[in-house]
């Protein structure tokens, strides 16, 4: 009999199963059995399980049809002979002393598990800091797990490939993974063999390298980039755990680390769900919860802990209902007060148009601005709210249209407002009998708050919001306008007021020439006069050329030097670009050029001054 079975579960890894094998293989501890399962993988998933099996005598193949990683892993299980198993994902690294370091402990303690911390690779893109704190353990030795270990100590879970058990505990239990489970199998899994463990072991030495993410990951685009997808698929799994828990008489220990658990870890995507899918889990939860013995236990939970179980018990009491329209309500810290935020949720809530969802995207407002946010997400079911902290504003229009249920979407800026409790509805009724894509207000070309946009349209014509500073909405709506094929227009809804000035930087000043630019482009493209003209009025309007020669103080003024060296070359790149796309004979009296000459003759002055400066010295 082996000492380890080594369990590696294979779907569609051929780019890094070599470097996988070849880490296992080298281990300093030989008494190993390699159990590979084929999960219906590539052809060239088996051609290089042939080739290493035929090498190394070790290697056992397993092929069933697909069934999803729980399955794999499973079949693993069923046909170990070792007497520890070990998880290792097949796009991973094991270091060369990983098992031999495992064995060792376990067998000195006689810990039927024993974990250990990971590296995480590759270094870019940077993985969230939570990744890095939950592989990092630190040295401890566990009789049995209690409530404080189960979910206390970030380090133990989730992650089952740095989890080495014994076989016995899951065979003496009779514990396999749950197939049907396939977003948080691994905690799942871990939550029902750690309270029947006789020893657990943490080694803080980092034995695992963790490939974190693969661009082409089915589970990173279809699950993990999708909020709504990960919470009720989470639901499922917690909900697992409970009835196991149960059935084995064990949630009487762990009940109120249980509640808790389940509060902290669903409730921030929990509230970012549509409603009627929000109703939905809420029923599930609301159900176990009650059979966990919330009433009896609730008053020796923290407040929030108990505020946000109660707010899944209010949700359930919801009926479903329909949604028509989406309204979008991005705040940053750097565009919104608390009386502005009030403002803006209370226009759009108080409209006679009830099916609506409110989408609030919160970029890490202040303390008193969530506040706001939090009581009408309480009083108001038809509020959803992510929490995207360190986003651009852009990022967040963009994450309120991905996720909009309506069948419009309404951006209600915190500086625009309805302008009565009827507004929404005389919007979608203009939209409905003209069946248009795009509804404008009057005045409202470089506004994307002041239209309603068909949501689908949205989504399959892929608009998005760029970065553009100042101009990214009216790059948003011109897009929408070339876009959309049945248009109409509307006044008297929508009155966008304009947000306080502020100082632009020249960073700024280059992503609105480019803004400009861009559109120009489009306009070439489609041939669309209309935003061509538009796109030139705005160069001719007096304000960019205000902004660029602003630009040009910030940058030449200084007495001994250009504090920004890059902002010059961008700019001047974005104005040849910009006169590249105009027709020479409009330029003729126009202030573009002028702008230009000026840019141009302030760069040569600040050039001769750095070399006087160089003679003086």
């Amino acid at each position: 009999m082996a000492l380890v079975s080594v369990l590696v579960p294979v779907y569609h890894v051929e780019e890094y199963l070599s470097e996988c094998l070849d880490s296992i293989i080298a281990q300093t501890l030989s008494d190993i059995e390699i159990i590979c399962v084929n999960d219906g993988s590539t052809r060239e998933d088996a051609e290089i399980l042939n080739r290493y099996a035929a090498r190394d005598k070790r290697i056992k193949i397993i092929t069933k049809p697909n069934g999803g990683l729980p399955s794999a892993r499973n079949a693993g299980i069923r046909a170990a002979k070792g007497e520890y198993l070990a998880f290792v994902d097949a796009d991973d690294r094991i270091k060369p002393n990983m098992l031999e370091r495992l064995y060792k402990a376990a067998k000195r303690d006689n810990s039927e598990i024993v974990i250990c911390g990971a590296e995480i690779f590759p270094p870019e893109p940077k993985a969230e800091g939570w990744l890095y704190a939950a592989l990092s353990p630190q040295n401890g030795y566990y009789e049995r797990a209690d409530e404080e270990f189960l979910f206390d100590n970030a380090a133990v879970r989730p992650f089952i490939w740095r989890t080495f058990v014994k076989r016995e505990l899951l065979t003496r239990n009779g514990l396999l993974l749950n197939e049907s489970i396939h977003v948080g199998e691994d905690n799942a899994f871990q939550l029902r063999i750690y309270p029947k463990a006789k020893g657990i072991t943490v080694i803080a030495d980092k034995l695992y390298e963790y490939r974190w993410f693969r661009e082409n990951s089915l589970m990173n685009t279809l699950v993990y980039n999708d909020a709504g997808k990960k919470c009720l698929a989470h639901i499922k799994m917690v909900r697992h755990v409970a009835d196991e828990w149960i059935r084995s008489g064990e949630m009487e220990r762990f009940a109120k680390g249980y509640l808790r658990w389940c509060a902290e870890f669903l409730y921030d995507d929990f509230i970012k769900l549509p409603l009627n899918d929000r109703i939905d889990g809420a029923r599930a939860l609301s159900e176990i919860f009650s059979r966990c013995g919330y009433e009896r236990l609730r008053y020796a939970l923290l407040p929030h802990i108990r505020e946000m179980l109660e707010y899944f018990f209010a949700v359930s009491e919801e009926s479903p209902r329909e949604c028509i329209v989406s309204a979008a309500i991005c705040v940053s810290r750097d565009n919104c007060a608390p009386e502005r935020i009030e403002q803006a949720i209370n226009n759009c809530l108080r409209q006679s148009l009830r099916e609506l969802e409110l989408i609030i995207v919160n970029n890490s407002v202040s303390s008193e601005c969530y506040a706001v946010i939090h009581k009408y997400l309480h009083r108001d079911k038809r509020v959803r709210v992510y929490n995207a902290e360190d986003r651009h504003y852009t990022d967040g229009c963009n994450i309120a249209a991905k996720a909009a249920e309506g069948k419009y979407l309404a951006y209600l800026f915190p500086f625009g407002r309805l302008a009565d409790n009827e507004a929404l509805n005389r919007w979608v009724r203009c939209a409905e009998e003209h069946s248009a894509e795009l509804v404008l207000c009057g005045g409202s070309e470089d506004n994307a708050g002041c239209a309603l946009y068909r949501t689908d349209f949205v989504k399959k014509s892929k608009l998005c919001f760029n970065d553009y500073s100042i101009m990214s909405g009216s790059v948003f709506v011109a897009a929408a306008r070339l876009l959309s094929k049945e248009k109409a227009a509307v006044d008297g809804v929508y009155r966008c007021e304009r947000p306080p000035a502020r100082r632009l930087s020249s960073e700024d000043c280059v992503k609105m020439l480019r803004s400009v630019a861009d559109r120009l482009e489009i306009a070439k493209e489609c041939g669309s006069a209309a935003l061509y003209g538009r796109a030139f009025d705005i160069l001719d309007g007096g304000y960019f050329d205000k902004l660029v020669s602003e630009c040009f103080d910030r940058v030449y003024v200084e007495e001994y030097g250009c504090a920004d060296t890059e902002s010059p070359a961008k700019v001047a790149a974005e104005l040849i670009r910009i006169l590249s796309l105009l027709e020479p004979e409009l330029l003729s009296g126009r202030k573009l050029p002028r702008v230009f000459s000026e840019f141009v003759d302030g760069r040569h002055r600040y050039i001769a001054g750095l070399s006087d400066e160089y003679v003086r010295n």
